[in-house]
């Protein structure tokens, strides 16, 4: 049995809660961090997630990762198998979960690990195609939308990235990261200033995409491959036709 400790990364890199959210994001733009433990005197005491950093619109501001960090943290120990984490993981809606023992945090574990964990030890998921875990509902966004309109609706939506549609065809993908790393995306929003950023400065292109015939494992090694964690599904015109995140591949995996 595969256990936590085999594939977790050992002691992450952490933040305090009495930091400035600011240093926050500056170590997720840089490393490409998608969360943050917060620990004081070495034990866990939250967890910081691009999604809270978004809601900060100054750099000048001097809130603090206290001040924002999720408290109530998810968890998982050294001895718990990869299947139990991936249902924990699910049930949370998140995709990291801090590994403590005796609440000092010891390692960090992503849906990455688990989903390269499942593909390496040949576990195959329950659900079998792309067509029977993906969502057909999808928020999208073309590339002459104001960044600041996709800021707002992307942490509304609670959705991490949407892809770019043009003349429905997808020719992109934005996601939190770009925006975050893209520093000019943000001047309107932090500087005051009046200025227009429009989508395509920011977004990443071509997409990544995935057929809906396609097997889950396909989707999978995808991700793996070229670090993402979301598919647009598309028909053999490049229309979209939905979208699988590295939730729905760990939840066909779970069953």
């Amino acid at each position: 049995m595969v256990l936590v400790q085999d594939v977790m990364t050992a002691d992450p890199e952490c933040i305090h809660a009495s930091d400035l959210v600011t240093k926050a994001r500056s170590i997720m733009r840089r490393h490409r961090r998608r969360s943050l433990p917060v620990v004081e005197e070495d034990k866990l005491v939250g967890i910081i997630t691009r999604g809270d950093v978004m809601r900060v619109t100054s750099n000048k501001a001097n809130l603090l990762v206290g001040g924002i960090m999720v408290k109530n943290v998810v968890t998982s120990g050294l001895e718990e198998d990869l299947l139990s984490c991936a249902q924990k993981m699910i049930k949370a809606g998140i995709r990291q979960l801090p590994v403590v023992a005796d609440d000092r945090i010891v390692g960090i574990i992503s849906a990455r690990d688990l989903l390269a964990a499942f593909m390496k030890h040949s576990h195959n998921p329950v659900k079998k195609k792309i067509a029977d875990v993906m969502t057909s509902e999808v928020v999208f966004c073309e590339p002459g939308d104001e960044i600041s309109g996709i800021w707002d609706k992307m942490y509304a939506s609670n959705f991490s990235g949407f892809p770019v549609l043009k003349k429905k065809k997808v020719i992109g993908v934005l996601t939190r990261m770009d925006m975050i790393r893209a520093g000019s995306v943000r001047l309107s929003k932090e500087s005051g200033r009046p200025k227009i950023v429009h989508v395509e400065k920011a977004m990443r292109t071509p997409a990544v995409t995935i057929k809906p015939g396609a097997d889950v494992k396909e989707a999978a090694a995808l991700m793996l491959e070229r670090d993402i964690i979301r598919l647009p599904v598309t028909d053999e015109k490049g229309h979209l036709q939905g979208i699988v995140d590295i939730e729905d591949i760990l939840r066909a995996y779970v069953g």
